[in-house]
């Protein structure tokens, strides 16, 4: 039970005063309502209802009873790390008569991990991370909470961040898309100018620019994503163009990507799509060390790709799938054609009627403006070692098509007619304007779907009836080895971020086995043997990707990290069939 005998009002919030908590040095202003003051007027400012809040750094709680006090708000999730300030931070939710806040006791980080250690000081607002820019009285070990999974989890429209410094990198690789708006309070004397120059700069290429509504040298700033179409910051518009009309005789459609490190499996992800009449294709590389690039080169040299460096790598940012779609939205492709779409080199589009392409896809579902294809994901089918060949061949099993209501959600890629409606491309879905005409949505079965427009965090979908027309084949773990290269190599979208164990758990599903794309293969195949197979220097290129490819499994396996995680996988994960099972399938 949390000790105290007086009540302090500050910014209209009632807070508990515990004096060894609210030291004088935030007694002070907390009583002149200065303390987080300025805080406190952005977000009820910003928050309307049915906002979802994650709040990093909760302090005494008074900004996440601000939010709860919202009407209507939708979620709020606070972190905190001082263990110390949990019981004094409930208490200032109830005296306020807010009980919706999930109050959790941690630190995000910008990576997966178990536990961190913190440092507690006499002074709550200066514990920290790190242990020397001041004495601190003891240390302690705490939850660590991946960002990017958090937001996965949460999908939050507004993060508000205080964190003494944590936010140095926080947010370089964490998916943002779903966020409007932020309120964080830098901390240059932990970090520098530099340094914060470029924080604010990473969030300026995830579409978030600070707002020019912000007070001129305070450390408190709010970014809006809004502000990107009023102050021509952010992602720039599309070139005026004319569009061409319904109906679109062979369409021109493009295709841009990130790569890095997908030598061995290029090739069939190109000839597969090439053959449904994919036109363009742009592709971003960073950092190969397989000969992704090379391969890239040649294909670029026979006329079937556009290969660029990732700007985001030549701007010395992390952000490398918002920079590449951002840099996309310029270029002559970009132009030229009638539909986009950005996918992986682990996903391929699946069309199920007519000739399987996407002229047949475009006359089943008539006029639209974005088709989001739901996700079907195919486990390692009982491979553990690394062989050549077609993923569409080897990896028939995947998850089910026909799930249960809890566990239906599943993410999607969008097919997206490009017109004067389109205000931003993302990787999963297109951000349109609401008031240039009606927006017909469709899902995979051709049937309108409004809750994308509705909420523009939103990513996925539930899938049940969606994949009648059109479906998204993704091979996101290929065999055990082949997984374990994956975890190596880090996300192309996340810098410096492994894929964790229960990434496999997540994805290693073998329900159901894909024996209807038959057609499909035989078409990319042929594609391939008329394109690519005769091309001996691309040949050789392919070759060596596949042999640097086995040789990081094989050094792998002799690190005693991934060894263990490579056991864990046979042991404890390695799904529904064996080797033996998968042979018997086929």
């Amino acid at each position: 039970m949390l000790a105290y005998d007086e009540v302090i009002v500050t910014s209209g919030i009632k807070v508990p005063f515990v004096p060894a908590i609210i030291t004088p040095k935030i007694e002070r202003p907390m009583r002149k309502n200065r303390y987080e003051g300025g805080e406190c007027a952005a977000l009820r400012r910003i928050l309307r209802a049915g906002d979802r809040v994650l709040e990093l750094g909760a302090g005494v709680g008074l900004l996440s009873t601000v939010a709860g006090l919202v009407p209507g708000i939708g979620s709020i999730t606070t972190v905190e790390a001082n263990p110390d300030l949990i019981p004094l931070i409930r208490e200032t939710h109830r005296l306020n008569g807010v009980a919706t806040v999930d109050l959790r006791n941690g630190v995000a980080t910008a990576e997966p991990g178990a536990e961190i250690d913190f440092y507690l000081r006499a002074d709550f607002w200066a514990s920290s991370m790190e242990p020397d820019s001041r004495a601190y009285v003891r240390k302690v070990r705490l939850r660590r909470y991946d960002l990017p999974a958090l937001i996965a989890e949460l999908n939050p429209t507004v993060i508000v961040s205080d964190i003494e410094g944590g936010e140095l990198g926080l947010f370089d690789g964490a998916d943002l898309s779903g966020v409007r708006a932020m309120v964080v309070e830098f901390h240059p004397k932990v970090y520098g100018q530099p340094a914060l120059d470029r924080i604010i700069a990473i969030l300026a290429a995830k579409g978030l620019p600070l707002s020019p509504d912000n007070k001129e040298g305070s450390s408190v700033q709010f970014f809006d994503r809004a502000a990107g179409t009023r102050t021509g910051t952010g992602t720039l518009p599309f070139p005026k163009r004319d569009f061409r009309p319904w109906p679109l005789h062979e369409p021109r459609v493009f295709a841009a990507t990130c790569m890095k490190d997908e030598g061995p499996f290029i090739l069939e992800w190109l000839a597969w799509h090439k053959a449904m009449g994919l036109g363009e294709v742009t592709v971003f590389t960073n950092d190969c060390s397989d000969g992704t690039d090379l391969i890239l080169d040649r294909l670029a040299e026979m006329g079937h790709v556009q290969h660029l460096p990732n700007p985001a790598f030549l701007a010395g940012s992390t952000a490398f799938q918002p920079m590449a779609l951002a840099y996309a939205h310029q270029l002559p492709a970009m132009r030229r054609a009638d539909v986009f779409v950005s996918m992986d080199v682990d996903e391929f589009l699946n069309v199920i009627p007519g000739d399987h392409s996407f002229q047949a896809l475009f006359q089943a579902t008539g006029p639209f403006d974005v088709i989001s294809v739901s996700e079907v994901n195919h486990g390692s089918n009982g491979h553990e070692h690394f062989e050549p060949g077609w993923l569409t061949e080897q990896f028939p099993g995947h998850q089910s098509t026909t799930p249960g209501r809890f566990k239906a959600r599943r993410g999607v890629k969008s097919i997206v007619r490009l017109s004067e409606k389109v205000e931003k491309l993302r990787n999963h879905r297109p951000d349109l304007h609401a008031d240039r005409g009606p927006v017909r949505w469709l899902d995979g079965s051709g049937r309108a779907t409004g809750h994308f427009m509705a909420d523009r965090s939103e990513n996925g979908h539930d899938c049940r009836g969606s994949f009648d027309l059109v479906r998204l084949e993704h091979f996101p773990l290929r065999s055990l080895d082949s997984y374990l290269a994956k975890m190596y190599r880090g996300d192309v979208v996340v810098t410096g971020k492994q894929v964790s164990r229960l990434y496999w758990r997540q994805r290693n599903k073998m329900e159901e086995f894909t024996t209807g794309y038959a057609p499909q293969v035989k078409r990319a195949k042929a594609w391939y043997d008329q394109h690519l197979s005769s091309d001996k220097t691309l040949m050789q290129l392919q070759d060596q990707a596949c042999k640097a490819h086995a040789a990081r499994i094989a050094a792998l396996v002799q690190d005693p990290v991934f060894r263990e995680r490579r056991d864990w996988a046979l042991r404890e994960a390695w799904g529904d069939m064996s080797e033996t099972d998968a042979q018997a399938a086929e």
